[in-house]
């Protein structure tokens, strides 16, 4: 659990609470439009179980989206990805873009996929320095991970499973 919360803090994690809600990843204008939710699979990960679950930088916390187990579900909205089948979670990078285009109008959605970039780097830097693997996916059917995350007005922006590469006994 606790590779888990170190990989979400570092993707959306607040850095100071006293000083206005600053996190992890730069934010323009501190809007911050990204949402994380995870699809644990089940056994992926102790002490959690399988289910879907959004993140609370504020309480560097997960909550209970649902309890439905959905990694075959990933995998076949991602093209049928099969290692999809084998990550212990897939984290979602999702998006209110009307977050950011209230302030910035149409320039908003560049900020927007500009902060992903950098929630998206931290994640994949914190999963290695944790002797796990990710990739960053962008190939799936948006309307299909919408509905199985129940986004209402989010935007899917990728998905990334996370899990212990099966090539991970070449670098030991």
């Amino acid at each position: 659990m606790s590779h888990l919360s170190n990989i979400l803090w570092s993707g959306q994690g607040l850095l100071n609470k006293k000083y206005d809600m600053r996190r992890t990843t730069p934010s323009a204008g501190s809007l911050f439009p990204l949402e994380l939710m995870v699809a644990v699979r089940k056994d992926g990960v102790e002490q959690l179980d399988a289910g879907i679950y959004h993140y609370l930088p504020e309480d560097n916390a997960l909550e209970v989206v649902s309890d439905k187990e959905i990694t075959d579900d990933i995998s076949a909205a991602c093209f049928n990805q099969e290692f999809l089948r084998n990550a212990s979670v897939s984290l979602l990078v999702a998006s209110d873009l009307e977050r950011t285009t209230r302030m910035y109008a149409n320039r908003g959605e560049r900020y927007v996929y500009m902060e992903a970039g950098a929630a998206m780097q931290n994640i994949s830097l914190q999963a290695v320095e944790q002797g796990l693997g990710t990739v960053i996916i962008g190939a799936f059917d948006d309307s299909a991970i919408h509905e199985l995350f129940g986004l209402e007005k989010l935007k899917p922006l990728s998905i990334m499973p996370i899990g212990i590469p099966k090539d991970k006994a070449l670098y030991a």
